[in-house]
């Protein structure tokens, strides 16, 4: 029967718990961004258009976005990285929790815009397979068209 010493010091455990560390490393950093967005857009509304209403909300929509909150995330992570040594290693390890999420938003992003395009023909080709037409018999492999005596396809030479 194993002991709990055992059960602690089983590589299961020490993977979930490793795991566990860095899951709650990025809730805090979620949260963080989450925590920070309304006051941001407070702070950025009175200053960027005080007399104009519809300001916050824009603001409000932009850092609401897969942009913004990735914009927001690095500029937490920046602020983080500035603090001082003596506050600990915890602000650290949130900065470059902030800026792993901030690269990987980003890129994510970067390849919807490049691979959406790509999906949608794929999607497109596979939704009809079915009922996809075939192709001309001159574009078939070893198709072997009869053509005129004397025309002018007929007549061309191949070069290399």
């Amino acid at each position: 029967m194993p002991t709990t010493n055992d059960l602690l010091n089983h590589p299961i455990t020490k993977t979930l718990q490793s795991d566990a560390t860095e899951a709650a490393w990025r809730t805090a950093g979620n949260q963080l961004v989450k925590l920070t967005r309304e006051p941001l857009v407070g702070l950025l509304s009175r200053h960027l258009g005080p007399d104009d209403e519809s300001m916050r909300k824009k603001i409000a929509d932009f850092l609401s976005t897969e942009v913004g909150t990735a914009l927001l995330a690095g500029m937490l992570s920046i602020g983080l990285s500035a603090m001082p040594t003596t506050a600990g290693d915890a602000p650290q390890r949130l900065a470059r929790e902030l800026r792993v999420k901030a690269m990987a938003d980003i890129g994510d992003l970067v390849a919807d815009v490049l691979m959406g395009p790509l999906r949608q023909v794929i999607a497109l080709y596979l939704q009809d397979i079915a009922n996809a037409p075939a192709p001309p018999p001159e574009l078939t492999e070893g198709s072997s068209r009869s053509l005129p005596v004397g025309s002018p396809e007929q007549t061309k030479v191949p070069i290399g």
